[in-house]
């Protein structure tokens, strides 16, 4: 038989003289705190995981993607003085580059003059599609109706 083992209140004077507790502690709230401490961890690895990667990306994106490659600086530097200076094309026709401001306000000048070197005609604007009510009609028309060819194209083989 089981037999419980209880203390007289010498024993229980010693034990406090000694410094021991005799409550146990409460299964509960240790669980619970063993529950905080491991969550608290975890969203402590979480958070430090994810400060090093965006500080990763961050040095990766300030080392290697803003930096230009010298050849493309090199290419870079090429195109901004062909679009920036004057220079022959051609010595033996004389024929010279111009910057590219230059040229677009000569451009523009002609344009306004009416004297543009290209074959540039206004061409008519596009009428709005038909509707969702008329288009069932529309491609039945369009199936039934053949092409006109534009004025001086060659004929289609």
């Amino acid at each position: 038989m089981s037999e419980s083992k209880t203390l007289t209140p010498e024993q229980i004077a010693a034990l406090e003289k000694e410094g021991f507790d005799r409550n146990d502690p409460s299964g509960p709230w240790v669980l619970a705190f063993a529950a905080g401490i491991v969550i608290t961890l975890v969203l402590v690895v979480l958070a430090v995981d994810y400060l090093f990667q965006a500080t990763l990306d961050q040095n990766i994106n300030d080392s290697v993607l803003t930096q230009d490659s010298p050849e493309l600086q090199e290419i870079r530097t090429k195109e901004a003085e062909q679009l920036n200076h004057y220079r022959y094309a051609d010595a033996e026709k004389k024929a010279v580059r111009l910057p590219i401001d230059r040229a677009m306000e000569l451009f523009a000048v002609e344009a306004k003059s009416g004297k543009l070197f290209y074959p540039t005609k206004p061409s008519p604007v596009k009428a709005p599609e038909p509707d969702a009510a008329a288009a069932g009609a529309a491609p039945a028309a369009a199936a039934t109706s053949t092409p006109t060819p534009a004025p001086g194209a060659a004929p289609h083989k």
